[in-house]
């Protein structure tokens, strides 16, 4: 008859009994472990709707911002010139054009030249082991070079911080090398103070211990400028490089080309930027509706075959719908309704944005627009702003400010003038992540506990089996000596 190792006495598998049995005691344990799961699951669907909310506070902030809409569109009706404007800068348009480049002073020793850049041994251009570069304050220098080629000694130049000028090896031929200084500046000005000395074509003394005789102007330094007029009050604007910084305040132009005499002049437009606050106002409205939908398939409850999110029931979840809903249907305080600029609620609940109504009403006046995005009532208080707002604090009216509002008090929180010192800001799923989280560590620890107590107990179970095979094992062993002693009676 077979039987199983471990019960070879009393014929049953002691081991499987011991494992349902252990099935039994774990039943705690094991209710511990589901709970983790519902939690973990709980705190990734907090974690989803935070990570949303988070996206729509940097788009509330976008058009919270007053320099948000301060954004200016600079255009240029050239390819020769290119101009940025700074937040801030007046709207207008300016004409001129280029009529020069910068250009840097440039100078070439062609009265000699070497078979090789390299060579220093078949193609030196020292005669000694050092030479002397004269600086802008016409003093000199002495350098000592690797070796005599004309490499080494371009090396040795560019590599001193005092040189006011670059060095370079140009082929001026072939197989004729020569070496070329250009000023470190461009501009006019650069040309009296690279270290060449007397007038602009008088390049004596720039450098000496070298083979290759003196230098020649190659290029003469000069400003970039900018015609303004064509009549005799026409006037210039010059600039060292092709950079024009500050044309008109906040304004930069950078000249490309240089314009023949028959070329149109280069007219810059400045225009408010109102692609740039519809584009700002598109991402605002879609990270509030992404936020709602996100917090609907959370929450929601089992339809069919459709399981319920891990929300289901939530009043947080519930509020924070409400909240996000209310900042479009509670108006603009005395503005009155966000229809007037375009933005509404579907049936759903889902913000709208009419982007024709929008332009209307931002073209006609770009800055009562504004004041529907960012306006609030200051709350007056020491440790308070009195010049920002504060949200959770301040009473915002414009939407932007009020999705900020609702954004920051559900992520990271708001700091409030009235908190006492020490308060470290908490936002509401912030906080509801923290205690599901805590809640997580502190039934992993009773896991643990359970582990250790499941042991012992699995531990016992087996020596209480072991001991009845034993006991088994003597009644067997009785049985058989009773029954031999018997059948000799017989």
């Amino acid at each position: 008859m077979a039987m199983s190792v471990d019960g070879l006495v009393t014929g049953m598998s002691t081991s499987d009994t011991v494992k349902q049995l252990m099935q039994v005691e774990a039943l705690p344990q094991t209710a511990l472990k589901t709970k983790i799961t519902v939690h973990n699951r709980t705190v990734t669907a907090y974690q989803s709707v935070n990570s949303k909310m988070a996206g729509l506070v940097t788009a509330a902030k976008a058009l919270d911002d007053p320099a948000s809409w301060a954004g200016i569109k600079a255009t240029s009706s050239s390819n020769a010139a290119v101009v940025t404007a700074l937040p801030g800068a007046s709207a207008g348009s300016f004409t001129f054009k280029v009529d020069a480049l910068a250009a840097a002073h440039t100078a070439t020793f062609t009265g000699a030249s070497v078979s090789s850049p390299s060579d220093a041994l078949l193609a030196p251009v020292m005669a000694g082991d050092t030479f002397d570069i004269r600086l802008a304050d016409g003093t000199t220098k002495t350098l000592t070079p690797t070796d005599r080629s004309l490499k080494s000694v371009a090396a040795a130049i560019n590599g001193d911080p005092d040189s006011m000028f670059k060095a370079a090896t140009v082929q001026v031929g072939p197989g004729q090398y020569t070496l070329q200084l250009t000023a470190k500046a461009s501009g006019a000005d650069a040309a009296f103070s690279n270290g060449l000395t007397g007038a602009d074509d008088d390049l004596s003394g720039a450098l000496t211990g070298l083979t290759l005789g003196g230098p020649t102007l190659t290029s003469q330094g000069a400003d970039a400028r900018l015609q303004v007029g064509t009549t005799a009050d026409a006037y210039f604007i010059t600039s060292p490089t092709n950079t024009f910084a500050d044309v008109q305040p906040g304004v930069t132009v950078t000249a490309t080309k240089k314009q023949a005499a028959d070329d149109a002049p280069v007219t810059i437009s400045l225009d408010i930027d109102a692609e740039g606050i519809a584009t700002k106002l598109q991402a605002l409205i879609d990270s509030a509706n992404t936020a709602l939908t996100e917090i609907a398939a959370q929450s929601r409850g089992k339809n069919g075959t459709v399981a319920a999110g891990a929300l289901v029931g939530d009043t947080a979840m519930r509020k924070l719908s409400q909240d996000i809903m209310s900042t479009v249907s509670g108006g603009a305080g005395a503005l009155g309704s966000f229809n007037t600029i375009g933005i509404g609620l579907d049936r759903s609940g889902k913000l709208t944005l009419d982007k024709e109504a929008f332009g209307k009403a931002f073209t006609a006046d770009p800055a009562k627009t504004q004041e529907y995005f960012n306006s609030y009532t200051e709350v007056p208080h020491e440790k308070a702003s009195p010049t920002k707002f504060d949200p959770g604090w301040d009473q915002a009216q414009g939407l932007a400010s009020k999705l900020l509002t609702v954004g920051l008090q559900a992520t990271e929180g708001v700091k409030l003038p009235t908190d006492p010192p020490g308060r470290v800001k908490e936002g509401t799923l912030q906080g509801l992540i923290q205690r599901r989280t805590d809640s997580i560590e502190s039934l992993n620890d009773q896991v643990s506990a359970w582990d250790v107590r499941l042991d012992l107990r699995k531990s016992a179970l087996q020596r209480q089996f072991s001991n009845l095979e034993v006991a088994m094992g003597k009644m067997q062993q009785q049985s058989s000596w009773l029954a031999s002693q018997l059948a000799g009676l017989g």
